[in-house]
Parts: C-alpha cells; sequence; structure tokens
C-alpha cells in the first residue's frame, strides 16, 4: 500500500498533495491530503477509498466515499482475496468514482 500512495503522486507534486493510508481495524483507508487554501502550513485530508478485509471469507471489499462522507459498495468489484486487483481498480478507477 505504501508503494502505491508513493508512486500515484509524482515527485514534483509532493509539497502539493500527498496520498496516504490509514490502517483501522479491518479497513485501510486511502486519502488524499493537501495545504489547506488558507493556511498552507496545515493539511487538509479528503478520503479516497477503503478497503475492508472481510475475515469470515478471508477477503477484501473496496468502498468509496460519496459526497455526503458516507462509504459505499464500489459497484464493479466483487470481495476478492486479491488485494493487488483492488488497488489496481482504485488505480484505474474505470467509473470515475475515487479520482474524478
Amino acid at each position: 500500500m505504501g508503494n502505491f500512495c508513493e508512486n500515484r503522486i509524482p515527485a514534483y507534486a509532493r509539497d502539493q498533495i500527498k496520498l496516504l493510508y490509514k490502517i483501522r481495524g479491518n479497513d485501510v483507508n486511502i486519502i488524499e491530503s493537501r495545504p489547506h487554501w488558507q493556511d498552507s502550513t496545515t493539511w487538509t485530508e479528503m478520503p479516497i477509498a477503503k478497503i475492508r478485509y472481510l475475515p469470515k471469507e478471508m477477503s477484501w471489499q473496496l468502498l468509496w466515499a460519496r459526497a455526503n462522507g458516507n462509504w459505499q459498495k464500489y459497484p464493479d468489484l466483487q470481495p476478492c482475496k486479491d488485494l493487488p486487483k483492488i488497488i489496481q481498480e482504485i488505480d484505474e478507477d474505470p467509473i470515475h468514482v475515487f479520482w474524478g
């Protein structure tokens, strides 16, 4: 996950945008961080994607953040055991819910 976050943002832009991940329980949250528009010494965070581990199924489920802040199941990929496949889906964003 660290490699994905680091490689997604070009080196020349890393002082203006960061891609982070945070693990909380069974969730891996991918977050975009940018300097606040009024105070560049503070950074704001916006959720991009959530990858949830489903222990009973031993698989991963992808969710995306709606504009209202609620998480919704990603419609084009069923839960699967292949975490790199999920990361690739986020990276490619074929239905434009992660990167616009």
